[in-house]
């Protein structure tokens, strides 16, 4: 750390903890540049793109530098005017071009070899100053290669062995998954907000995160101390020793809390005047099960099946969806599972024709995909139904927009139910069929949807985003995504309200029931039963316990009449603070 200064960078954290330890950045590995021999007539070109390459660098790090002084400050923009002058120093881009015409050979190879013989006269020297240049110079290097090879993503790198902090500009569902706590501590990123993929998986795996830091991957590199607060939103890099000795302090406090939470395990989440909330779960895939059971769900609420389309070749086959739902249910034994049909876009499909969309939230996706392509459909849900042999099979449709949508799923489940009947394979001891309000429209038509739905389930994700109109994962109108906006609430008061007129179940599943504050709301605008994290279930049901339902619903009345979603902010923010105060003492205590 020496020579080095401390930066603070401030994000969104999006799942709880303290995370203290050295960096790995995925975008700064290593690229893998091969060498081939290039035709005298192409040498001009080689070198045009060359050029190319450097002016898109030197233009993409003109437009960070501006960035990060308009947001942050100068003086932590000024470590890009380094990297500008690496761009223009002739002993790196004159020496590349003498190469590349001299060998006849592509321009990311020698670029690499120079930048490598460079670097290594620079470590030579011994001097921390030229060590620190000797950094930039990979950086910038990388940059350019970025661009020669059009690398624009890469694939996830094998992660160290021992303990780490993942930096990276983003991370999918398929990259996160793969991601253990014996190897990661903590996951910052770039991009992201509160429910990005990056941010649902790393709360299931109970992971410290913090994401929509904007400009971490330009300034930490592999083996960096940094400091995550998934809790605050907060990144350290080059800490104090003042600052590690105050966030391992708080670590272990952290730690505590978590303990003092899974004492609640085996307790149920029953209101002071006697109401139950059915505590269920959210799982991501079934590596997570453990986590399920250690945290006391009742069951599973929404188990998502995407996993089984990502990161792979070719479409799962019947065997492949059977093997998992079966271990699945398995291990969950009686405990009730809610199967959600896949919720992706064409273009997560394996295929040698990508498929581009305009708008991908709006597009082809969810059951509009396994209407367009009954192949898929049918092949999930004969081997979710060939996997709940002799037990009750609950499976949910997700983006239901209106009534047709369901009536074609479920003739489409019939058919398969007759077939596997037919064939002398046991069946189902009950089939429920339900539907994901996540679209306006389908909150809107909540009381016809019971006619022929079995259960709901709101996936306040999506229709949070809908109903507003807000692109979730788009930093520049994040503000706008309110979970606590007038008409998100009385939305939900409607669908719960439609139920309640046809005794239909209800649930929520979206990161609404995770908060504790909304959690109390939900459960005052009538909701039973609250799908989320496994690691998010002792916070709500803490909170829940030393809280009447009557005080709920008065809470969740007051919230109806409000005008803004700043207003439901103070509103719960008042009227919980006395309730929190409370729990805080009995935790002392």
């Amino acid at each position: 750390m020496a020579g080095r200064r401390t930066f603070f960078f401030e994000g969104l954290g999006v799942s709880d903890g303290i995370a203290i330890g050295p960096a790995y950045v995925i975008e700064s590995e290593d690229f893998r540049t091969e060498s081939w021999q290039i035709g005298e007539s192409e040498v001009d070109g080689e070198v045009q793109r060359f050029r190319d390459a450097v002016e898109l660098a030197a233009a993409e790090l003109r437009d960070i530098r501006q960035q990060v002084e308009e947001k942050i400050d100068r003086q932590q923009a000024s470590i890009f005017d380094a990297h500008l002058l690496i761009l223009e120093d002739p002993q790196i881009v004159d020496e590349t071009i003498a190469r590349i015409r001299g060998e006849r050979r592509n321009a990311e190879a020698v670029l690499w070899e120079v930048t490598q013989q460079i670097g290594e006269m620079m470590k030579s020297l011994g001097d921390s100053y030229f060590a620190e240049r000797n950094h930039d110079l990979y950086d910038v290097s990388r940059r350019v290669i970025k661009f020669l090879l059009r690398l624009y993503a890469q694939s996830h790198p094998s992660l160290p062995r021992e303990g780490c902090i993942v930096v990276a500009n983003d991370l999918g569902p398929a990259e996160t998954a793969q991601f253990s706590k014996d190897h990661v501590l903590g996951l910052c990123t770039n991009e992201g907000a509160a429910t990005s993929h990056a941010a649902i998986m790393a709360k299931a795996l109970s992971i410290p995160a913090c994401v929509g830091l904007e400009f971490v991957t330009h300034y930490i590199r592999s083996g960096d101390v940094l400091i995550l607060d998934g809790q605050e939103g907060k990144v350290i890099l080059n800490p104090t020793p003042d600052q590690i000795e105050y966030y391992n302090q708080k670590a272990d406090e952290w730690r505590e809390r978590v303990d003092s939470l899974r004492a609640l395990r085996d307790l149920p989440a029953v209101t002071t005047d006697g109401v139950h909330v059915a505590m269920m779960a959210n799982l991501e895939f079934p590596g997570e099960l453990d986590t399920v059971d250690l945290n006391g769900a009742e069951g599973i609420g929404l188990f998502r099946t995407e996993f089984m389309y990502l990161d792979r070749g070719s479409l799962p086959s019947e065997d492949d969806h059977l093997r998992s739902y079966g271990h699945v249910l398995a291990k969950l034994d009686d405990k009730p599972v809610i199967m959600r049909t896949i919720d992706i876009g064409g273009d997560k499909l394996p295929s040698d024709q990508p498929v581009h969309e305009f708008n991908p939230f709006m597009g082809m996706r969810a059951i509009r995909l396994c209407l367009h392509r009954p192949d898929l459909f049918r092949a999930q849900l004969r081997a979710m139904a060939t996997a709940h042999a002799g037990r009750e099979f609950n499976v949910m449709i997700p983006m239901v927009s209106g009534l047709t949508e369901l009536r074609e799923s479920r003739n489409i489940l019939e058919d398969i139910l007759d077939r596997l009947e037919r064939e002398g394979l046991n069946l189902p001891s009950k089939v429920n069929l339900g539907a994901m309000v996540e679209i306006p429209s389908a909150a809107l038509q909540a009381r016809t949807l019971c006619e022929e739905a079995d259960f709901l389930s709101i996936g306040t994700n999506d229709l949070v985003q809908y109903a507003l109109a807000v692109d979730r994962t788009n930093k520049a109108v994040a503000t706008l995504y309110k979970q606590t906006h007038p008409a998100v609430l009385q939305l939900i008061k409607m669908i719960v309200d439609g139920a309640g007129e046809t005794r239909t179940p209800v649930s929520v599943c979206g990161e609404m029931a995770s908060d504790p504050r909304l959690a109390v709301l939900l459960v005052g605008l009538g909701i039973r039963s609250l799908s989320m994290s496994p690691s998010s279930i002792g916070a709500v049901k803490q909170v829940l316990r030393n809280i009447s339902c009557a005080d709920a619903e008065a809470i969740a009345a007051e919230a109806l009449r409000q005008d803004t979603p700043e207003d439901v902010e103070v509103l719960l923010h008042f009227r919980l603070k006395e309730l929190q105060s409370k729990i805080d003492q009995e935790a002392v205590g």
